[in-house]
């Protein structure tokens, strides 16, 4: 059995190194992304790496250079590809027939692109926002898409004759701190520490085994190691906070761990395939947690099992949330447009989605069209919809097909002066042969369990530690082990054994990638449906619902 025991008590973190014997590269063709990524005020395309890809693959088809590649990754001259890496390629400026800004006496006149806001724009000038704000007499920092806005040159005065005087809209001077007064923080969900309960105590150390195949067929699993990765920095923060966990890591491909050490755990967090996380729950017997980490489809072991925690969020869960999202923001001149493929093979996303609409007693327009019906869908799609209000499609399909019409006939209704916003499975993130702009273009709304707001400081400073760590690009299997491991030790260290799953009900929990709050069934096992509602934004930013 192999077996690696690592105990967190202030000693420094150790990563075990696994070596992997070099493989001759056959390069992989590189297909060119279209995901935007805005790391400090520069944009680059996200590509994931596959298997046997090179960087002088890559950079030719980006049509950029390998160093230019180098200077936006720098891990990669220590690290070299590794499968399922996100690097990040930097865009070249494209040709356009108008100039991003023209010089003009005592000012430059600038186009705003997509990815630009005005703090961007003022480093960019070497001016400051308020010069901006002040010259072009703006009374807010948002700009629009291909905006075009005055910039003072440097030396020039900032504002133009006929504009109210600096000190008008200055910001006012700063006053006096007054002395803070302890004030009581709105709590948006229910902590269990609210409660009094007799049977709450904290752990001084937590037991925690991961069950994980890291090999399979002699080679090492990226991904898993990736997920064995993202849970090693949670240990690593705990380390620095002083929580002490010990942490039993068992390579599932070495056979069964022993029972007697898995019961003896606090919880079992793995492993990855729901007849592996089977095989562990036939043999603990419900004397220990089974968390589930990572296939959305092992939660249908809750029927037979006691003691199962599935973490991911079951597909129903999303749709439950996207019915909901439609009828919080359906106004009484909205329409709601039900479109679906007739005749598809996905008709399972179909009804569980209608049925979701009808738990929240939604009325709606009802489309069922075939791709091959071709032009004649803008005229059905004019009949239901409205002009007084917004049409809100939820377009319920998995097919890549199909979604890529309802988008294209959406874009058709648009410009026929139809305000819409589109509502969609969270699967359609994954389809490679829609452009993101027509997303952005339809506002598409998506509830899904994962996404990571770069901009989250949490996020950055993660970035950072695991760059710094490993040498690599966090992956999303990184950022689910981390958030999995960090929210259920916390859970067990504060609550304690055997009863801490019990606060899964009421403790919310907020990761970098995933979040959670689990509802229990009858038989006790523990579903989480916490989601992230996401919004691809017209200013082609896509961001969290607040």
């Amino acid at each position: 059995m192999r077996r690696i025991a690592i105990i967190f008590t202030g000693a420094l973190l150790a990563v075990a190194a696994v070596s992997a014997s070099a493989q001759e590269y056959i390069p992989t063709p590189v297909t060119v992304s279209s995901e935007k990524v805005k790391l400090n005020g520069k944009i680059y395309l996200s590509h994931v790496v596959l298997e046997r890809q090179t960087l002088y693959g890559i950079a030719t088809a980006y049509n950029v250079k390998i160093d230019d590649i180098y200077e936006a990754n720098p891990s990669l001259r220590e690290t070299g590809l590794q499968k399922n890496a996100i690097i990040l390629i930097p865009i070249k400026e494209e040709a356009a027939p108008v100039k991003q800004s023209t010089t003009q006496g005592n000012y430059t006149e600038h186009t705003v692109k997509w990815y630009e806001d005005i703090d961007d724009i003022a480093r960019k000038y070497n001016v400051t926002v308020a010069d901006i704000m002040q010259f072009n007499g703006l009374t807010s920092k948002k700009l629009s898409t291909r905006q075009v806005i005055k910039i003072p040159l440097p030396d020039m005065p900032k504002i133009p004759a006929d504009e109210p005087k600096a000190e008008e809209t200055a910001e006012p001077a700063a006053q006096p701190a007054e002395p803070e007064v302890p004030a009581e923080e709105p709590k948006d969900t229910v902590s269990a520490l609210d409660f009094v309960t007799p049977y709450a105590s904290p752990k001084d150390i937590v037991n925690l085994s991961l069950v994980l195949p890291i090999h399979a067929s002699g080679r090492v699993s990226e991904l898993n190691m990736d997920f064995y990765s993202g849970v090693l920095m949670a240990m690593k923060d705990f380390e620095k906070d002083g929580v002490k966990v010990n942490l039993n890591v068992y390579d599932l491909m070495a056979g069964i761990p022993p029972i007697d050490a898995l019961t003896a755990s606090d919880m079992v967090l793995g492993p990855v395939a729901s007849r592996d996380i089977e095989a562990i729950l036939q043999r603990v017997d419900g004397k220990v947690p089974v968390i589930s980490p990572l296939d959305q489809k092992a939660s249908a072991l809750a029927a037979n099992y006691s003691n199962f925690i599935q973490a991911p969020t079951p597909v129903d869960s999303q749709y439950n949330d996207l019915a909901l999202w439609v009828k919080e923001d359906c106004a009484d001149s909205d329409r709601i447009i039900f479109i679906t493929e007739k005749g598809g093979s996905n008709a399972s996303a179909s009804i569980a989605i209608r049925s979701a609409l009808a738990r929240e007693e939604l009325s709606y327009e009802i489309l069922n069209y075939a791709i091959v019906e071709g032009t004649g869908i803008p005229a059905k799609l004019a009949e239901i919809m409205t002009k007084d209000g917004v049409n809100r499609v939820v377009a319920a399909s998995e097919s890549e097909a199909f979604i890529d019409d309802v988008v294209r006939n959406l874009g058709i209704m648009q410009g026929k002066g139809y305000s819409l916003v589109m509502y969609a499975p969270s699967k359609v993130r994954t389809f490679d042969t829609i452009e993101p702009a027509a997303y952005h273009n339809v506002t598409l709304h998506i509830s899904t369990s994962y996404f990571v707001d770069y901009d989250d400081p949490k996020v950055d400073a993660f970035l950072r530690s695991y760059r710094s760590l490993f040498n690599a690009e966090p992956s999303q299997f990184a950022f689910q082990g981390y958030d999995t491991a960090r929210y259920f030790v916390d859970i067990c260290r504060r609550f304690g054994t055997p009863h801490w799953p019990a606060f899964l009900e009421i403790e919310r929990g907020k990761g970098l990638h995933t979040d959670f709050l689990f509802e229990a069934d009858q038989t006790n096992n523990r579903r989480n449906k916490a989601v992230r509602r996401i919004v691809y934004e017209k200013d082609y930013t896509t961001s969290l619902a607040k």
